[in-house]
């Protein structure tokens, strides 16, 4: 695991510094901040490619068992995400400011979980279990890039009556980050469909029923529910601007405690293997 952990720790230390790159960047306007920022962001998600290849390679399945591996992978997901929107809109490398510091938080996090390798039991060997977990890192990590968009909106916002020349000037549009933190919370939406949908199913080729109202299959349905309650305001009643960049902040939070924190507390068939 040695291996492992080297570019773990690598991966890590490459997020803190494309960190600091990014936040100097916003802040003083400096064009090789940013790109120190986007060489380090491509260089740590590099670098953490190679430390997840080398786990799955060693445990003989991929990173969605313990805490540890789900954060980890997470994490890994919203940088490649953020990597990838950058590349298409380069007026999004700010974002990087506060989407690559949640990213190392997270990586760090997971370091406060057991890094024992755990085999996979039979009953989570399945196709199925693959689309459950691909899907799942994919809403977590575009609602968590959203959340830095509604971060930035509300400065914006708060702060449009201030000096032209401040690091605000230098972010996006307030239209442009509602606009799209709303296409990320809707495409994290959508991903959130497919993970228990899929999720359904593989419980029902491995348990027999699709919907046991397990503590994790409850408290997903939940975070579904408020990401509906959220598209449909935004739809029906127009919520746009502070009300949509607050609801999105919060039901993230909440997202984060449904997933990560209640397992630790509650059991259930999922609790059992992020925990035990």
């Amino acid at each position: 695991m040695m291996g492992e952990f080297l570019f773990y720790w690598l991966a890590l230390a490459a997020y803190v510094a494309s960190s600091i790159g990014f936040i100097g960047g916003l802040a003083f306007n400096k064009q090789n901040c940013k790109m120190f920022g986007r060489s380090l962001a491509v260089t740590g998600l590099i670098l953490h490619s190679l430390a997840l290849a080398v786990r799955w390679y060693q445990v003989g399945h991929g990173p969605y068992i313990s805490t540890y591996e789900i954060l980890s992978s997470t994490a890994w997901m919203a940088v490649l995400l953020f990597v990838l929107l950058e590349w298409r809109q380069r007026n999004f490398t700010n974002l990087g400011a506060l989407t690559l510091p949640l990213a190392f938080l997270m990586m760090g996090f997971a370091l406060l979980g057991s890094r024992e390798a755990k085999s996979l039991p039979p009953t989570l060997r399945s196709a199925w279990l693959l689309v459950h977990v691909v899907f799942a890192k994919l809403a977590v990590a575009a609602l968590l890039v959203a959340v830095a968009m509604a971060v930035f909106f509300l400065f914006k916002q708060t702060y449009r009556n201030g000096d032209s020349k401040n690091f605000l000037a230098r972010l996006p549009s307030t239209a442009v980050l509602d606009d799209y933190g709303y296409r990320l919370v809707v495409f994290g939406f959508i991903c959130l469909t497919v993970m228990i949908i899929s999720g359904a199913i593989w419980a029902n080729n491995s348990w027999g029923q699709y919907w046991s109202w397990d503590s994790a299959q409850t408290w997903s349905l939940v975070v579904w529910l408020v990401y509906g309650l959220f598209l449909h305001g935004r739809i029906t009643f127009h919520w746009q601007g502070s009300i949509s960049a607050w609801y999105v902040i919060v039901a993230f939070f909440f997202s984060l405690v449904a997933f990560f924190v209640l397992p630790y507390f509650i059991k259930g068939l999922h609790s059992q293997y992020m925990v035990g």
